[in-house]
């Protein structure tokens, strides 16, 4: 649902994505079903989409088990097949939240935890770099940020076509959050370094290898990369890093949570300072992605 975030001056990429299905008039329809359906409806029918779409494609399949292993030996095909299914009704979501006031949309959120450390944020008129992965509907933390009163931008690479990346910065700007493309060029870090400094909060996936900062990361059976360069930016504008994840609940609300912020130190070489920072990042991430697999959308490989 969202492109790979990473260092802005690492070489963009346009995979992960399904290519007759990730196009702008795919999104201009499930925004239109959003907008007129209601939720149930759209969740249930972009549920049966996203199994049928497992059925079919076994290799695909496979290829998410295994990186769901990296979780858990144990995970079977059932619980990748059941991803999709999830993934499907996360979409639902997305487009309800980008065709509802946000005062309307942030109500699918019931439970919010370790939000304090935002507020310190607040009363201290700092930035920050939140971090998260593909888990539950990340975009929805950004549409909470900026309905509590803070300037929020997101970083993405560019999608598989210019027109998607247009239609999905236009999405998020009804939400007051930025969308910041990054690339191959230095404006990008020069504009994220700025709007750091300015008291923006920030937001990064960073749960994906392929970048040029990519850190390893231990996971409880494997190990996989964490494109990291982020956290440079944060530690050159010397601002706090926020690990912070949205997953849905069974009765089908969202749980936010935030957790104790990060300060980004140089332990000796930029190799070291990444992967050590990486790490902790992913162990607070961790319990939540091992509770909620089926959630953790990764459907390119990771090792």
């Amino acid at each position: 649902m969202g492109s790979k975030l990473i260092h802005p001056n690492a070489k963009a990429e346009r995979g992960h994505h399904s290519v007759a299905l990730y196009r702008t008039s795919m999104f201009a329809c499930g925004a239109w079903a959003g907008r007129w359906l209601p939720l149930s409806v759209t969740r249930a029918l972009a549920g049966l989409a996203g199994r049928l779409y497992a059925f079919t494609h076994a290799s695909r399949v496979a290829r998410v088990r295994q990186n769901l292993q990296l979780l858990d030996a144990s995970i079977t095909g059932k619980t990748a097949r059941q991803l999709y299914g999830e993934f499907g009704k996360t979409l639902a979501d997305y487009f309800y939240i980008g065709t509802r006031p946000p005062a309307e949309a942030v109500k699918l959120i019931r439970e919010k935890t370790g939000y304090h450390h935002f507020e310190q944020l607040r009363g201290d008129g700092t930035g920050a770099v939140i971090v998260t992965g593909h888990l539950g509907l990340f975009e929805l933390g950004g549409l909470l940020t900026a309905h509590q009163g803070f300037s929020a931008a997101v970083l993405t690479l560019p999608e598989p076509s210019d027109s998607l990346t247009a239609w999905r910065a236009h999405f998020r700007r009804q939400w007051n959050v930025e969308t910041i493309e990054v690339g191959s060029g230095s404006f990008a870090f020069i504009h994220i370094a700025r709007r750091l400094r300015e008291g923006c909060l920030v937001a990064a996936l960073i749960d994906r290898p392929g970048s040029a900062e990519s850190s390893p990361v231990i996971f409880p059976n494997g190990t996989s990369g964490f494109s990291s360069g982020i956290l440079l930016v944060a530690e050159q504008c010397r601002v706090p890093v926020i690990p912070a994840a949205m997953v849905r609940q069974p009765d089908g609300f969202y749980r936010a949570e935030a957790f104790p912020p990060i300060w980004i130190e140089s332990r000796g070489s930029r190799a070291e300072t990444l992967r050590f920072y990486s790490q902790q990042i992913a162990d607070r991430l961790m319990p939540t992605l091992c509770a909620h697999p089926e959630q953790w959308y990764q459907f390119g490989p990771l090792n």
